[in-house]
C-alpha cells in the first residue's frame, strides 16, 4: 500500500510533552540508523552512497512516498507502475499474492557428496545448499530468488531512512539481498534490509530467498509479510509502513498425467537378473519413439521407487511461465542405530542429484517401529490425477497414501514426514490402510493413467476374484493343465510352474486371494467416495494374490504396477500366464483394455529378482517428469 497523503512532522517536543510510548516499529529506528553507521552492518548504499547527515528534525508539509512492490500479480515481473501489483498485496489469495522459491539446490555444485556416510553422515548431507550461505551463487541462483522493490521518493528530507524487515516467524526462514552496485548482498541480519537517505530517494531492489520450505506449519505457515518502514532516526516522529504478503512456494509431486523425461534404476553388482531387466528396460524406451534420459544407479538396492522421489516447486516467471526448481524427496527409512547413517544408504542418491535447479530434502523422526518402516517407501505415496467433486477442484491432484489402522500408533508412515507433506497444502492426501498387505504400498492394487475420458484418467485397480473367474473359465474351457509361470522359479530355486487346476485347488492361495479382494474393495470405496469414481472410471486388473509372513502380496505379477511413461505408453511386467491358444489371456485381456483408451502397453520380465522379492515394474523404476502447465498457486490452497 502506498501512502500519498499530507503529513506534517512536527519539531521533536520537549520533553513533557512526550506522547505514549511509541509503535514498536517506531522503536526500531534507533537501531537501523545506528546499523546504518556501523561498517558491521554490510553495504550501505547503491551506486550513490548517501549517508544521512542531517539531525534536523523532519518538516513538512510533504506527501510520503512509502511502496513496497512485489510480483503479486503474478507476471514474472515487479512493476512500479503497474497499480494490479499494489491492488491486496498484504493478502494471498488464489487470485493474486507473491511468491518465492526454497533456495534449496546447489547452482555452482559446490557441495560435497558421498555415498560414505563416515565421510558425510545423513545430517551433514543437509548442511549445503544455496541458502545455508549469504551470497547469491552466480547468475543461476540470482534466478531463484524473488524480486522486490521500493518506489522512489525523489522528495524524501534529509535525515528520513528506512529498513525492509520479515515480520514473525517467517524471520527465521528467510533472508533478503539488496542490490548494492549491481550486486545483491545481504546484511548481518537475515531477516532485515537497511535503508540510506539516498536510497529511500531513488528506491532500491531487493530479492528473497527461503531457507527452507515448510515442515511443521506451528513452527511456520509458509507465509512471510514484508514489511518497509520509512522515517527517521527519532522516536517521537511518525513512521510509516508498507506490508507486502509473500508465500513460500510448496513441494508438488508429479502425476501420471505429464509424460516422464527421465527413467531411473537401480544397477546392483551382483544381479545378473537385474543386469537383464535393466537392459530390457532400455530396449523398451528406444522402442518407445519418446526421447528419454535413461539413469542407472550404482547401488544394491533393487527399489527406487521406494527410496526416493522427484517433485518440484515454482514460482511465477515472465511470459506466462514457471520458474522451476526440481526436488528430490529422500525417503525417511530409519533402518539403522548408526548416528551417522540412521536412513535407508540408498536414499543418499537424492543428494548425488542435487545441483543446479535441483534440491534435495530429507525429514525423518526417530522411535518408530522397524516394521513400519516400509509405509515410508514412496511407492506408498502415490498421486491420484487432478479432478473436481461437489464443486471443490483439486489441480494437482491429491496424494494416495497407505497407512495402519489407528489401534496401531506404532504402525503409521513417520509422523514428520507426513506433517511436512500435508504441510505443503496443495495436494491434499487420501490415506487407505495397506497394514494386511506384506508389502504395505498403494501401488500394489492403484495406478491412475491419463485417458481420453470426461475425467481425464482411469484407475487400474487389483482384481484377484476376476483373476479366479478367468482361470475358472480357462479350466471349464478345458485347459485345466495350462502352466502359469512355465520355466519359472521362486527363491531358492524353488519351481514356481503350476496348472490352471493346481492354482484353483490352492486353498491358501484363494484365502488369500479372497482376504485381499475383501481389503481392495474397502479401499475403492474409501477411493470411490473421495474423488466420485464410477464404473466407467475403473480398470479392473486381475491377479491372484498368496499369504506372506505378515499379510499377502501379489502372486502372479501385478500387471498394474507399472511405468507410466506418456499419456499414451506404459511398461508392465509380463504376467507369465497360461499360454491358451497361444495367447496369455492375462496379457490380452490387460493390452484390450488399455488398447480402448489409446495405450499401448510394453512388456518387460520382471520375475527376477523384482516379482519374487514382491515388486513389479513401478517398484524397480523411479521417473522425473514434465511440469504440469497448471499452476499450483491458481489452485486455491
Amino acid at each position: 500500500m502506498s501512502f500519498h497523503r499530507d503529513w506534517g512532522f512536527p519539531s521533536v517536543p520537549p520533553e513533557s510533552a512526550m506522547p505514549p510510548s511509541p509503535p514498536a516499529r517506531a522503536r526500531l529506528l534507533p537501531l537501523l540508523l545506528a546499523c546504518l553507521l556501523a561498517s558491521a552492518c554490510g553495504p550501505l548504499a547503491d551506486d550513490e552512497g548517501g549517508r544521512p547527515g542531517s539531525e534536523d528534525p523532519l518538516e513538512g508539509p510533504f506527501n510520503p512516498v512509502v511502496d513496497l512492490r512485489a510480483d503479486v500479480n503474478r507476471n514474472g515481473i515487479v512493476e512500479l507502475d503497474n497499480p494490479t501489483e499494489d491492488e491486496g498485496e498484504d493478502t494471498w489469495t488464489a487470485e493474486r499474492g507473491a511468491i518465492f522459491l526454497a533456495n534449496l539446490d546447489d547452482d555452482e555444485d559446490a557441495c560435497p557428496f558421498s555415498m560414505d556416510p563416515h565421510r558425510i553422515s545423513d545430517d551433514a548431507l543437509t548442511q549445503c545448499h544455496d541458502a545455508m550461505d549469504a551470497v547469491v551463487n552466480g547468475e543461476s541462483d540470482l534466478e531463484d530468488l524473488a524480486r522486490l522493490r521500493t518506489a522512489p521518493w525523489p522528495e524524501a528530507p534529509a535525515g528520513t531512512v528506512g529498513s525492509v524487515i520479515v515480520s514473525g516467524a517467517a524471520g527465521k526462514k528467510v533472508r533478503l539481498f539488496k542490490r548494492v552496485r549491481g550486486n545483491f548482498v545481504s546484511s548481518g541480519f537475515p531477516d532485515t534490509v537497511f535503508l540510506t537517505t539516498a536510497e529511500v530517494r531513488r528506491g532500491v531492489v531487493l530479492a528473497i530467498e527461503g531457507r527452507d520450505i515448510v515442515r511443521d506449519p506451528e513452527e511456520w505457515d509458509g507465509f512471510a509479510d514484508v514489511v518497509l518502514t520509512i522515517g527517521r532516526n527519532n522516536p517521537h516522529d511518525p513512521v510509516f509502513t508498507d506490508t507486502v504478503r509473500m508465500r513460500v512456494a510448496p513441494v508438488v509431486l508429479f502425476h501420471h498425467m505429464t509424460p516422464a523425461w527421465n527413467v531411473f534404476v537401480s544397477k546392483p553388482a551382483a544381479s545378473i537378473e537385474a543386469n537383464q531387466f535393466r537392459q530390457a528396460l532400455g530396449s523398451v524406451l528406444a522402442d518407445s519413439g519418446e526421447r528419454m534420459v535413461y539413469s542407472e544407479f550404482a547401488v544394491d538396492d533393487l527399489w527406487p521407487q521406494d527410496y526416493f522421489e522427484p517433485a518440484y516447486m515454482s514460482m511465477p516467471a515472465p511470459g506466462g511461465r514457471q520458474h522451476v526448481m526440481r526436488v528430490n524427496y529422500r525417503a525417511p527409512h530409519v533402518y539403522n542405530t548408526d548416528a551417522n547413517a540412521p536412513l535407508r544408504a540408498a536414499g543418499r542418491i537424492a543428494f548425488w542429484l542435487r545441483g543446479p535447479d535441483n534440491a534435495a530434502i530429507q525429514q525423518y523422526q526417530q522411535g518408530m517401529s522397524m516394521a513400519s518402516q516400509t509405509l515410508n517407501s514412496f511407492g506408498n505415496t502415490e498421486v491420484i490425477p487432478p479432478y473436481e467433486k461437489d464443486g471443490v477442484t483439486y489441480p494437482l491432484g491429491r496424494l494416495f497414501r497407505g497407512r495402519g489402522p489407528d489401534s496401531r500408533p506404532d504402525y503409521q508412515p513417520d509422523p514428520s514426514f507426513t506433517k511436512m507433506l500435508e504441510a505443503q497444502a496443495v495436494q491434499p492426501p487420501i490415506y487407505v490402510d495397506t497394514s494386511w498387505l506384506f508389502v504395505d504400498h498403494v501401488d500394489e492394487t492403484f495406478t491412475f493413467l491419463p485417458a481420453p475420458t470426461p475425467r481425464g484418467w482411469i484407475a487400474l485397480v487389483a482384481d484377484p476374484a476376476l483373476a479366479r473367474r478367468m482361470l475358472q473359465d480357462a479350466q471349464a474351457r478345458g485347459h485345466g493343465d495350462a502352466k502359469l509361470f512355465a520355466g519359472l522359479s521362486w527363491a531358492y530355486s524353488i519351481p514356481a510352474e503350476a496348472s490352471i487346476a493346481e492354482v484353483l485347488d490352492n486353498p491358501g492361495l484363494m484365502d488369500a486371494s479372497a482376504v485381499a479382494a475383501l481389503e481392495i474393495d474397502t479401499q475403492l470405496s474409501i477411493l470411490r467416495e473421495e474423488t466420485g469414481l464410477t464404473d466407467a472410471d475403473i480398470i479392473r486388473v486381475p491377479f491372484l494374490f498368496q499369504n506372506a509372513s505378515d499379510g499377502v502380496t501379489a502372486y502372479q505379477p501385478a500387471t498394474l504396477n507399472l511405468l507410466s511413461l506418456t499419456p499414451t505408453q506404459v511398461i508392465a511386467p509380463d504376467p507369465h500366464g497360461p499360454l491358451i491358444d497361444g495367447k496369455d489371456p492375462f496379457k490380452t485381456r490387460f493390452e484390450d483394455a488399455l488398447e480402448a483408451y489409446g495405450i499401448r502397453v510394453h512388456w518387460v520380465d520382471a520375475w527376477a529378482p523384482f516379482h519374487i522379492a514382491q515388486g513389479e515394474v513401478h517398484c524397480a523404476t523411479q521417473s522425473a517428469r514434465q511440469v504440469p502447465d497448471v499452476k499450483w498457486w491458481e489452485g486455491g490452497r
